[in-house]
C-alpha cells in the first residue's frame, strides 16, 4: 500500500508487524493479467518492484538476495552449462547466473508486463541481462513448463514470489512441482529456492524443505540477511550427489578466480561457508520438523512455542 504522504508498506504477511518505506516517487503503477505491479522510488533503497502491494526487490541492496540466490548453487556445481530460471521477472538472478561460463539459460516467467516494467525502470538491477544472446526467455506458466519435462539442466533456479494470497506463484511451492524439478535434473546437478523469512513465516521454509526431502537425498537451508525485507532470509538447495555445504573455502575462491567473479557485494568464499552453519535454535527447528515429517511448533515464534514459554 501506498498512502497519501508517499510512504509504502507491504501489505501484512504476519498480521503483528509491518515496515514502512519512504517513497520519493511513483514510477510506473500497473495491472496485468496475473497481479498489480509498481516500481517505486524509496528514499532509502532507491528503486524498487512491488508486486501485489508486497517487496520484491530494491536495487540499493539486492545483491543481498541475488548473490546469494545464485552464486552457492553455481559455484557448488564444477561446470554448469544450462541452467532454468523460473520467476525472476526483475533480472537480478538472470545478470548474476551470466557471470558463469553458461551455455545457455532458460526464464520461465508468467508475466510479460513484469519484465517489461524491469527493462525499462530497474537497469540497476538486470543491467541489460534479458538481451544477452545465451538467454531463451519464455513468458509462460512455470509450473506448466515442469510438468513437461521437456529439458533437463545442471542447476534450477526458482525465484518465485511469496506463496500468499491470490498469486501465481502459489503452485510453486506444491508436492508436484518438486517432482517436476528432481526429474529434470541432470546428473550433478541442483535446485534452489527462495523459502522466505524463517523468522517470520518459519512454516513455509520448513515445508519447503520437506516437499524437498522427498524427491532428493540432500537438502541444505541457507541464509543471508535482505534489509528491505526487515529479516534475514532463507534459500534451500537440494540435489542427488552435491552437497553445497561441503565446499571448503578454498575450492569457492579457486572456483570464483577462475570464472573471473570478483566483484560480489555480500558472497565470499568465507560467507559461503557460514551462510550454511544455522543458528541453533533455526536448526532445531528444521530438525524437528524433519523428526516429525511436518513443520513443526519449535519454532520460537510460532504461537504453540509462545504458549509453552508463558506457562513453563
Amino acid at each position: 500500500m501506498i498512502d497519501g504522504g508517499l510512504w509504502h508498506t507491504d501489505d501484512p504477511e504476519v498480521p503483528s508487524q509491518r515496515v514502512f518505506l519512504q517513497v520519493r516517487d511513483v514510477l510506473y503503477r500497473g495491472t496485468s493479467p496475473f497481479q498489480e505491479i509498481a516500481v517505486i522510488e524509496t528514499v532509502l533503497f532507491g528503486r524498487a518492484l512491488v508486486l501485489n502491494n508486497v517487496l520484491q526487490t530494491a536495487e540499493r541492496d539486492e545483491f543481498c538476495y541475488h548473490e546469494m540466490l545464485v552464486h552457492p548453487v553455481m559455484i557448488a556445481h564444477p561446470a554448469p552449462r544450462r541452467v532454468l530460471i523460473i520467476g525472476g521477472g526483475d533480472g537480478g538472478a538472470l545478470r548474476r547466473v551470466l557471470q558463469h561460463p553458461v551455455e545457455q539459460v532458460t526464464m520461465v516467467e508468467i508475466d510479460q508486463q513484469v519484465v517489461e516494467a524491469c527493462r525499462e525502470h530497474l537497469w540497476n538491477i538486470h543491467r541489460g541481462a534479458f538481451d544477452d544472446p545465451r538467454v531463451e526467455l519464455r513468458f509462460e506458466d512455470g509450473f506448466a513448463y515442469v510438468e513437461r519435462r521437456s529439458a533437463t539442466f545442471d542447476i534450477i533456479i526458482v525465484d518465485g514470489p511469496d506463496p500468499l494470497g491470490p498469486t501465481p506463484g502459489m503452485v510453486l511451492f506444491s508436492p508436484d512441482f518438486y517432482h517436476g524439478l528432481a526429474d529434470m535434473l541432470a546428473p550433478g546437478g541442483l535446485v534452489v529456492q527462495q523459502t522466505e523469512s524463517p523468522m517470520l513465516l518459519p512454516i513455509q521454509t520448513a515445508a519447503t524443505h520437506l516437499h524437498l526431502r522427498e524427491v532428493l537425498p540432500i537438502v541444505r537451508t541457507y541464509l543471508t540477511t535482505v534489509q528491505s525485507y526487515d529479516s534475514f532470509w532463507s534459500f534451500t538447495v537440494a540435489s542427488r550427489d552435491v552437497d553445497p555445504a561441503a565446499l571448503d573455502i578454498e575450492t569457492v575462491a579457486a572456483r570464483l578466480r577462475e570464472r573471473g567473479i570478483d566483484d560480489c557485494q555480500y558472497y565470499s568464499p568465507e560467507i559461503h561457508w557460514a551462510a550454511f552453519r544455522l543458528p541453533p535454535f533455526l536448526r532445531r527447528f528444521i530438525e524437528d520438523s524433519i523428526a516429525l515429517g511436518r513443520p513443526a511448533d519449535s519454532h520460537p515464534l510460532l504461537p504453540e512455542a509462545a504458549a509453552r514459554r508463558a506457562t513453563a
